[in-house]
């Protein structure tokens, strides 16, 4: 065969390879062939004929979309031929559709609209009224749908079958009553569900959030990075008028997001307008907390800060920072606090112990082509969904094999086998070459299971590229940049207890809320803290956290300021303000730069700041679970005790709208958040004596959660109990993963709503 294709469209020559389809091959020359069901991520479907084109030799118009090039074919993309031929495409597709562009909200970035100016007619020849069909149909928490308006280009349901394998979505009926539905009649849900907005090429589907919010010719668009997880997709943000619109997926954005955007990227935005953002600095006095000035609480923290030095040393004071950083704020926090010798840093203020893979870390490409998948402890379903779809990928279009080890199950829509130990892998990987191996950077046993895997797999010569989603969006960069201790220096587990010990007089808290998220839970952390005569923390909203701090001081969030973060790949992606912040309200680094300069500490200038953070992070580690940086993991080295009768293992799942910050606080996503469940396999819920809806105390290894819902699935193993992690209301962090539980106090699902105010 040969390795290249060359064809004529419109009188110039192009080159392509093999199997191009002529929608494609044309835009190598900028020749507009107009599409609707057709998506260069969805394939050919040949439903909708507005690209017609004409081939030479061919007596009738083709659609491009559908149509495979051939060695000297000739295409013409316009011409009165084509013309006609799209003018009565564009007839049949408006005859029932209604006249409201003026108020669509599709309305200035419709297709239907600009190709009907192209190409249709100037009036409609239709005599009979146009046909109703229902408007505003509640299709889901996120979605909304006008079926008059929708011209069944089938976009939306082949993104859902073909994408994300989830199958929810489907074309009911036939002829001029079709309508998009779900195959059930339950409402859409899926951590992708906005993605079909975007693909719509009409107004048929439109966001419950932007909805009548705005035109496209009024928002001021900014391309940015998310932050919201380790992925590091590319980011559209439409502000108007000084508000946040929306944001959209980066359709060039393949190395990355491959195009794509998960639900809590795209909607997790209104906590930015939110009346509860802090917008000065607070000062506790007493059990209330005070308004004060900038220059007063920078003032305050230098003053306490040179006392805890002059009175216990550099060791007396640490410094904790999260993955709400940019990479320059963790440099500057770094330098910062090095300058006053203190080596008590750390990033890991939740479960997340690594965020390198190590020597041998992969490529986004690497995973999508892996001919097998392993993924240890949780599955990057819920904590990287991105990072999912291209493991869906690999499995249904390029026939890769899905392992999950251990209690977590894929908590994905694609094809997957479960086992139980490391041991058990070899199998599932027979006449595997290359092999993708994922680690959640969180179960310290699972990752030396990992590392060993990695290197059994090496020896025999198989080509491995390793993986940690994590759980935190800057992780790399954090771990990478130095933000760790060394020198003696103590980590998160270590400043905690040297604070329940009374060991610490200064601790500065940036962007952390371990009183929900770190292991030794909640009445740990608080204890902890409580013993520290001084806590500062930079925070958007009092969380759990912020509210036992001594000073408060309110921080921007990713979308109001610029810098950069680092994906977990390792690669550097720019941070750029697309949203002015509140009043009052700084970037940590500002506030990093001030604490310095009120210090006497030198930083890095701007350019030197810029030169360390914009290139591919170096591996920190030479392979998983590496010691140096997991440290005194607390489940580092937990007993897998036999279960005994009527007792079930905890695994604590992660979940992409969990969490006591920005998802908390942003009230229109109240219908996305988790309830507070214990889902357990069916045979468990048997033994157990539950059915789906009971509410249950699940009674564990030194404490209780009180009142979970059940939910009977699939999604839990035999044995297994599994709880999200991150629920302010059912916080867990307390508990080991592995954990002993018992099912307690079963309440009937008919007294649910009775007990709902009690809960």
């Amino acid at each position: 065969m040969a390795n290249s294709i060359t064809l004529t469209i419109d009188g110039t020559s192009v080159t392509v390879p093999p199997g191009t389809l002529v929608v494609e091959a044309a835009k190598i020359v900028d020749t507009d062939v107009p599409v609707y069901c057709y998506h260069p991520k969805l394939g050919p479907a040949g439903l909708c004929r507005i690209c017609l084109v004409e081939i030479e030799n061919t007596p009738k118009l083709q659609i491009a979309c559908n149509t495979v090039v051939t060695e000297g074919m000739v295409v013409r993309t316009y011409g009165a031929k084509v013309a006609d031929g799209r003018r009565a495409v564009m007839e049949f597709l408006l005859l029932n559709h209604p006249l409201d562009c003026p108020i669509c909200d599709k309305g200035g970035e419709c297709d239907l609209q600009d190709f009907s100016m192209a190409y249709g007619q100037g009036a409609s020849r239709l005599a009979d009224p146009k046909a109703s069909k229902p408007k505003a149909i509640d299709l889901g928490p996120t979605i909304v749908l006008d079926d008059e308006r929708c011209i069944v280009c089938q976009r939306c349901t082949r993104f859902d079958e073909l994408i994300t394998n989830e199958r929810s979505l489907v074309v009911k009926d036939r002829g001029q009553r079709d309508v998009i539905a779900t195959a059930t009649g339950a409402p859409y849900r899926s951590n992708f569900s906005g993605n079909v907005t975007e693909l719509c090429p009409v107004g048929a589907l439109t966001s419950k959030t932007y909805r009548f919010k705005s035109r496209p010719w009024d928002n001021n668009r900014t391309r940015t990075t998310c932050t919201q997880c380790s992925v590091g997709c590319g980011l559209n943000v439409d502000e108007r008028y000084g508000n946040l619109a929306r944001t959209l997926s980066d359709a060039h954005d393949d190395a990355g997001s491959d195009g794509w955007l998960c639900d809590r990227g795209r909607y997790n935005i209104a906590f930015y307008a939110d009346g509860r953002r802090i917008t000065s600095p607070m000062l506790r006095q007493g059990d209330e907390f005070v308004q004060i000035g900038w220059d007063d609480a920078i003032e305050l923290w230098a003053r306490r800060l040179r006392e805890a030095l002059a009175a216990a040393g550099p060791a007396s004071i640490a410094a904790l920072g999260g993955g709400r950083l940019l990479s320059e704020e963790i440099v500057l926090l770094e330098r910062t606090m090095r300058g006053l010798g203190v080596e008590n840093l750390d990033w890991r203020g939740g479960r997340q112990v690594q965020a390198s893979p190590g020597a041998r870390g992969g490529s986004y490409a690497d995973l999508e082509n892996a001919q097998a998948i392993v993924a240890f402890g949780r599955p990057p379903a819920q904590t990287a969904p991105i990072l999912d779809l291209r493991i869906r990928k690999a499995v249904m279009h390029r026939g890769a094999r899905y392992v999950t080890v251990g209690a977590h199950g894929a908590g994905s829509f694609v094809p997957s086998t479960r086992v139980w130990a490391a041991s058990e892998v070899g199998a599932a990987l027979e006449g595997a070459t290359r092999v993708a191996v994922l680690w959640d950077g969180i179960d310290v046993a699972a990752g030396r299971d990992a590392a060993e895997l990695v290197e059994s797999l090496v020896a025999r010569g198989v080509a491995v590229a390793c993986f940690v989603p994590g759980e935190q969006g800057n992780a790399r960069g954090a771990e990478a940049l130095g933000l760790v201790p060394r020198g003696g220096g103590l980590d998160a587990a270590g400043i905690f207890g040297a604070a329940r010990a009374g060991a610490l007089r200064v601790l500065g808290l940036f962007g952390v809320n371990p009183l929900l998220h770190h292991p030794l839970g909640a009445a740990g952390v608080r204890e902890a803290l409580a013993a520290v005569p001084f806590v500062v923390a930079t925070e958007l909203f009092f969380t759990g956290t912020a509210q036992l701090a001594h000073l408060v001081l309110p921080a921007r969030a990713a979308l109001e300021k610029t810098g950069h973060v680092y994906d977990l790949t390792g690669t550097a992606h720019g941070v750029f303000a697309a949203h002015g912040a509140p009043e009052g309200a700084l970037g940590d680094g500002d506030i990093l730069v001030a604490l310095a300069a009120e210090l006497g500490i030198e930083i890095p200038a701007p350019a030197e700041l810029r030169a360390a953070v914009i290139g591919p992070a170096a591996p920190s580690a030479a392979r998983f679970a590496d010691a140096a940086l997991v440290g005194r993991a607390p489940d580092a080295e937990r007993a897998r005790a036999p279960l005994g009768a009527g007792e079930l293992r905890l695994a604590l799942a992660g979940h992409i709208f969990a969490g006591g910050g920005t998802v908390f606080f942003d009230e229109r996503l109240e219908a996305l958040r988790p309830a507070r469940s214990v889902t357990l396999a069916p045979e468990s819920a048997a033994l157990a004596g539950v059915q789906n809806g009971d509410l249950v105390d699940l009674e564990l290894d030194g404490g209780l959660l009180p009142a979970l819902e059940v939910i009977v699935g699939d999604d839990a193993a035999a044995g297994v109990a599994v709880v999200i992690d991150g629920l302010p209301e059912a916080p867990a962090n307390g508990f080991a993963e592995g954990a002993t539980a018992r099912v307690r106090n079963v309440r009937r699902s008919g007294a649910v709503a009775a007990l709902g105010a009690a809960v």
